[in-house]
């Protein structure tokens, strides 16, 4: 296995964490004007692809088009769902999906100095997984956003994977779409183990593939956990290869 890179990526993270210092202060600069999640929507996905670039990532994004124009236009609220490998998963859909899913983070991310003021400035929803009364008043406040029209994104594994295998899913946020009564679309997100893993900082470069399949209606499961389990396994399927 050849070595990853060290002097390219140690500039883009240095220059990039600059950038988002600058980024930040746009967005909050932007905001009486435009609202803290327009201000962040017109900035984040122009600063996360111009970052990408120069670490040398392409996005692909597959199978979008065979989603209904509702659902690729946020017109109808949807949770999009998808395996977790690397650090570059959020903000690499954040900047590749059309219809803007607020995302389900841990709170660990609002002590982030600049991200956690920018994510807090989006109106992501924080989950505090070590306080259950906390995390169920965060996913009371996800249901009333996502029956408002808000779609919403979240990586189910609730951690990333060491080695790429598909860990199992908690049921929470599919206990939500399946009240809610929205469709979950899955999402297998190649080629992050690859470029940026859990445990190193130093970035491959290569192509971020995201491919949406088959959304699975709410309704046509009889309750939460049944649409858990088929989620779990739509993902499974589109990380081998088929959505059948």
């Amino acid at each position: 296995m050849l070595p990853r890179p060290f002097l390219r990526p140690l500039l883009v993270w240095i220059l990039g964490a600059l950038a988002l210092a600058l980024a930040v202060l746009l967005c909050f600069v932007l905001a009486p004007f435009l609202g803290g999640p327009g201000a962040f929507w017109a900035v984040a996905p122009r600063y996360i692809r111009g970052t990408a670039t120069a670490f040398g990532v392409r996005r692909r994004l597959e199978g979008w088009e065979n989603l209904q124009e509702a659902l690729r236009s946020g017109a109808r609220p949807a949770v999009f769902i998808g395996n977790h490998t690397s650090l570059f998963d959020p903000p690499l859909l954040i900047s590749t999906l059309p219809s803007r899913p607020v995302f389900v983070a841990k709170k660990e991310l609002a002590r982030v100095p600049f991200l956690g003021w920018v994510i807090w400035l989006a109106d992501f929803i924080f989950i505090d997984r070590d306080r259950r009364e906390s995390a169920l008043r965060s996913l009371a406040d996800a249901a009333v956003r996502i029956r408002a029209g808000q779609s919403l994104a979240a990586f189910p594994e609730g951690t990333r994977s060491a080695d790429g295998r598909l860990q199992p899913f908690k049921k929470g946020i599919f206990a939500l779409a399946f009240e809610a009564g929205v469709p979950v679309v899955p999402l297998a997100i190649h080629g992050g183990l690859a470029i940026l893993p859990r445990g190193t900082w130093r970035v491959q470069r290569g192509t971020y593939r995201m491919t949406v399949g088959t959304p699975l209606e709410s309704r046509d499961f009889p309750d939460a956990e049944a649409l858990r389990l088929a989620s779990e396994a739509a993902v499974r399927r589109l990380l081998e290869g088929s959505d059948g």
